[in-house]
């Protein structure tokens, strides 16, 4: 979950949430749903907030003592935030968009 950066151009990408993740909401939100292992879902929103900044910490993208809350949050900028790039297909539609056709 820590390290990584600047191998994910190499011939052995270490994929982290400091290396490869794009956003820190996606952080955030698989923490929110899956954490802790024997209890999913369990987290107080606080808990989650503070997991986050200590994991976004970990990997120097936040200070040690920089808080989250939900108005910072999806203000930080990840490391690999422009290395993912939209389905070109012409076919594909994104579930969000097929949801509000309907």
């Amino acid at each position: 979950m820590v390290g990584g950066q600047g191998t994910l151009n190499t011939s052995k990408p270490v994929k982290t949430v400091g290396s490869y993740w794009p956003y820190a909401t996606t952080v955030w939100d698989y923490i929110n749903r899956s954490m802790p292992y024997n209890e999913p879902g369990s987290l107080s929103t606080d808990q989650v907030y503070a997991l986050t900044a200590y994991l976004l910490s970990l990997n120097g993208i936040i200070k040690e003592d920089g808080v989250l809350d939900a108005k910072t949050l999806p203000q930080v900028k990840m490391p690999n935030r422009n290395g993912f790039i939209g389905d070109p297909r012409p076919d594909w539609k994104s579930p969000s968009s097929s949801a509000t056709s309907r």
